[in-house]
C-alpha cells in the first residue's frame, strides 16, 4: 500500500512538473514577444486583470475550496450516495454563483476607466480582454468542479494532462493571432477562453470515467451540504482576502500611487517569481491527495501523518532550493537577455526588486506544506485570522511608505515579504504543529533546514556565476544546468536520509533493467 502511495506521488510530482515546465517555457518566449507587440504598460493590464479574477473567486472561495477534501474523503469511505450530494450542490451552487456575479462584472468593464489609470488609445482593447477573462470565470467555476474527480482518485497527473494540451493550443492561438493580425491585448483573453473550455471538456471526460458513481441530479442539491462546505471553507476566503491585501494588491497599488509604467516594470519583474512560487504550489498540490487519503484512513495516527508532513516538505525543498537558488544567483542575467534591456541601472533595479519579491523563499517550502495540514486537518480559523491580520497591516504600512517616502516599488514589493515571513514563523508553524498534537517547536527544526538549504543553493549558484562569463542564452543555461546538478546532488545527502536515498537507487537499478 504504501509503497503504490509513494508511486503515484511521484508521478503525480513528474506530471505536475512536466505541466508547469510546458506553461513556463510558452510563457518565457511568448511574455517579451507580446510587450514588444503591445507594449509595456498594456501588458500590464493583463496581469491586472488576472488579479481581478482572483478578487471575483473570492465570492465562491468558500463554498469550492474544501469541495475537494470532503467528496474525497466520502469516495475513499464509498460513500457515493453523499459523495454525489455534495457533487451535485457545489456544481449547481456554481451555476447559481455565475448568473448573479454576471452584472456586477458587466459594471467593472464598462466603467473600469474610472476605476484605474489607462491610456485613452488602449482603452477598448483593454476592455474587450477583461471581457473574456470576466467569461472565463464562469468557465473555470465549472470546470473544476469536474476536476475533483482527478483530486479524488490521486489522479492529478491527469489534471496536469489537461494542463500541458491545454496550453500548447493557447499558445498556438496567442502566436498566431500575433503574427497574421494587428496587435491586440484581447487575443490573450480568447486565447484563455479557449484553453478553459478545452479543460472544461476534458475533465467532464475524466469525471466521468473516474467516479461514475458519483451523480449529478438537481434533486441532489443539498442546502446542508452547502452550508457545511461555506462555514469550513469561509476561511479560506478571509486568508485569501488576507494574501490579497499582502500581494495581489501591489499592481493596482502601484497603478494607482505611482502610475501605469510602474505597475507594467513590477508585472514584469514578478512574471518570474510568480512562476517559481506556482511551481512550488504544484509540487505541493501533488502532495494533497496523499495526505487527504492518509487522513481519512489513519487521522488517529498522529506519528504516521507527521512522517508523510515531514517527507512532503524535504521532497518540495529538493526542488524548492534548486530554483530559489539559481533565480536570485541569475535574475540580472536573465532579464537582461529576457527583454533585450541594455540599461544596466534599469536591470539592476529590476533585479533588486526581484530579489526583493523572492524572500519569502526561505520559509516557504515549510510554510506551503503547513498550508496543506490545515486544509487536511480543516483546521483553517487561526491561519485565516493571522494571514488577513497580516494583510491589513501591509496595505496600511505599503500606502503611508509609499506616500511619505521614495522607496516607491521597492516598499510595494518589500512590506507584504517581510510581515509574511514573521506571520509563518510566528503562528503558522506552531499552529501546524499542535493540529496534528506534535510540541509547538516542531517545525522549526524544517525551517532551519528550509534556510540552510536555499543559501548553499545560492551560494553554489554564484560560484558558478564567477566561473562561467554569461552572456547570452546558450551560457546562461550551461550555467543555471551545472549549479543545479551541483546543487541537486548536495540536496541527495543533505536532505534525503539512509532509506529515501536507497529507495531512489532501487528506482533508478530497476528503470535501467526496464530499458534493457
Amino acid at each position: 500500500m504504501e509503497k503504490s502511495s509513494n508511486k503515484r506521488l511521484t508521478i503525480n510530482i513528474v506530471a505536475n512538473c512536466i505541466a508547469f515546465a510546458v506553461k513556463f517555457v510558452i510563457s518565457f518566449f511568448l511574455t517579451p514577444y507580446i510587450v514588444k507587440n503591445v507594449g509595456k504598460e498594456t501588458y500590464g493590464f493583463l496581469a491586472l486583470g488576472n488579479n481581478f479574477e482572483n478578487y471575483v473567486a473570492l465570492i465562491t472561495l468558500a463554498l469550492n475550496s474544501m469541495a475537494s477534501r470532503f467528496i474525497t474523503i466520502r469516495i475513499q469511505k464509498k460513500e457515493y450516495d453523499s459523495a454525489s450530494k455534495y457533487f451535485s450542490s457545489v456544481f449547481l451552487a456554481n451555476l447559481i454563483i455565475c448568473l448573479v456575479i454576471a452584472i456586477p462584472l458587466a459594471l467593472v468593464v464598462i466603467f473600469m476607466q474610472n476605476i484605474v489609470n489607462i491610456a485613452d488609445n488602449s482603452i477598448v482593447d483593454v476592455k474587450i480582454l477583461w471581457t473574456f477573462l470576466f467569461i472565463n470565470i464562469a468557465i473555470d467555476l465549472i470546470s473544476n468542479v469536474f476536476a475533483i474527480s482527478t483530486f479524488a482518485k490521486n489522479r492529478v497527473d491527469l489534471s496536469a494532462k489537461v494542463s500541458i494540451i491545454a496550453s500548447i493550443t493557447k499558445a498556438i492561438i496567442i502566436f498566431l493571432c500575433y503574427t497574421f493580425l494587428n496587435p491586440y491585448i484581447f487575443y490573450i483573453g480568447i486565447a484563455t477562453v479557449i484553453y478553459s473550455l478545452i479543460s472544461l471538456v476534458m475533465n467532464i471526460r475524466y469525471y466521468k470515467k473516474l467516479t461514475p458513481e458519483v451523480k449529478i441530479d438537481k434533486k441532489l442539491f443539498d442546502k446542508g451540504c452547502i452550508k457545511e462546505l461555506i462555514s469550513s471553507g469561509i476561511w479560506n476566503t478571509v486568508s485569501r482576502v488576507g494574501g490579497i491585501a499582502l500581494s495581489e494588491l501591489d499592481l493596482l497599488l502601484s497603478n494607482i500611487l505611482i502610475g501605469a509604467s510602474a505597475m507594467g516594470t513590477l508585472s514584469l519583474v514578478q512574471t518570474i517569481p510568480n512562476y517559481m512560487s506556482s511551481l512550488t504550489s504544484t509540487i505541493t498540490n501533488a502532495f494533497m491527495p496523499n495526505l487527504t487519503i492518509s487522513y481519512a484512513e489513519y487521522k488517529d495516527n498522529k506519528k504516521l501523518m507527521l512522517e508523510k508532513i515531514r517527507s512532503s516538505i524535504k521532497i518540495l525543498l529538493f526542488f524548492h532550493s534548486i530554483m530559489y537558488g539559481i533565480l536570485i544567483a541569475y535574475a540580472d542575467k536573465f532579464y537582461t537577455l529576457w527583454l533585450g534591456n541594455n540599461n544596466g541601472e534599469e536591470i539592476h533595479y529590476m533585479y533588486i526588486l526581484g530579489i526583493i519579491t523572492v524572500g519569502v523563499c526561505l520559509v516557504s517550502a515549510v510554510s506551503y506544506v503547513m498550508l496543506n495540514v490545515f486544509t487536511v486537518f480543516n483546521k483553517l480559523k487561526v491561519p485565516s485570522i493571522a494571514v488577513i491580520i497580516t494583510g491589513i497591516i501591509s496595505l496600511i504600512v505599503t500606502y503611508i511608505t509609499v506616500k511619505y517616502t521614495s522607496l516607491g516599488l521597492i516598499a510595494i514589493a518589500g512590506v507584504s515579504v517581510v510581515l509574511v515571513t514573521i506571520r509563518n514563523v510566528v503562528v503558522l508553524m506552531p499552529y501546524a504543529a499542535k493540529c496534528i498534537g506534535a510540541p509547538w517547536y516542531t517545525f522549526y527544526k524544517d525551517l532551519l533546514l528550509n534556510i540552510f538549504a536555499v543559501l548553499y543553493a545560492i551560494i553554489i549558484a554564484m560560484i558558478i556565476k564567477n566561473v562561467i562569463t554569461i552572456d547570452s542564452w546558450l551560457t546562461l543555461i550551461i550555467a543555471g544546468a551545472i549549479a543545479a546538478i551541483i546543487i541537486a546532488s548536495v540536496n541527495y545527502f543533505v536532505l534525503l536520509n539512509k532509506e529515501q536515498r536507497k529507495s531512489i537507487i532501487e528506482k533508478v537499478k530497476g528503470w535501467k533493467n526496464r530499458k534493457k
